[in-house]
């Protein structure tokens, strides 16, 4: 097992774990940064969840992209914390399990230490006597607000090298909201979309309507070769 600090979607692991809860809601941290790369695999877990069947203890992978995510429950209810005992189920299964579903290497992040609320050093030592036996590369997330990704320096250059009347078309925001997600994009310390969404005025909504342009063609001018 290999404890990285950095940012979980620049691993090139086979499959990477999602913190969920039980409700259907992926609103902040690493969950919400899942529910704009996949929007396809939100819409089912907030169906999963409407029928009851997301439940701590239970892993449900999502095979539907390049890099499968486990979406892993460490918490009921979003507005309450995470408990040890959570993440033990959880940790219990997939090590029950990982084999006959395929899983040839995983990134993890420190399960319900962040939005949690649980103590980074408890959950590491748990994540280590769980996982200490497996026989796949095992990753090991510490979250580093320094540490970028690919998807987001694409975001940051689509939005701060389109016009904004562009943006406006493409994504549905206002300008005013435009506005806001530029001057954030521009300050260097933001490297992340978690970081993006605590910025006062960009929230999940701002970020999922910006987001789709990431599914848009750029649209290229045409330029006569007379001009």
């Amino acid at each position: 097992m290999e404890i990285i600090k950095g940012n979980i979607f620049t691993s090139s692991c086979h499959t990477r774990v999602n913190t969920i809860n039980c409700v259907g809601v992926m609103g902040a941290g690493i969950a919400l940064e899942f529910k704009l790369r996949y929007p396809d695999m939100f819409a089912k877990y907030a169906q999963l969840c409407e029928q009851k069947q997301i439940d701590i203890g239970k892993l449900w992978l999502y095979k539907n992209t390049a890099n499968w995510v486990l979406n892993f429950p460490t918490k009921r209810h979003w507005k309450y914390p995470s408990k040890l005992d959570y993440l033990e189920r959880g940790l219990d299964k997939f090590v029950q399990t990982y084999q006959e579903r395929g899983i040839k290497s995983i990134a993890f992040p420190l399960l319900g230490a962040a939005k949690g609320g649980l103590p980074e050093d408890k959950v590491l030592m748990l994540m280590e006597e769980y996982l200490k036996n497996c026989t796949i590369p095992i990753e090991v997330y510490q979250y580093d607000p320094t540490a970028t990704d690919d998807l987001f320096i694409q975001f940051r250059q689509r939005v701060l090298e389109s016009s904004d009347t562009e943006l406006m078309q493409q994504s549905g925001l206002r300008k005013q909201a435009i506005n806001k997600l530029s001057e954030a994009l521009i300050d260097q310390r933001i490297c992340t979309i978690s970081q993006l969404s605590t910025v006062p005025g960009i929230g999940a909504v701002t970020l999922e309507k910006a987001f789709a342009l990431m599914r848009t063609p750029v649209s290229i001018q045409q330029h006569s070769l007379f001009e």
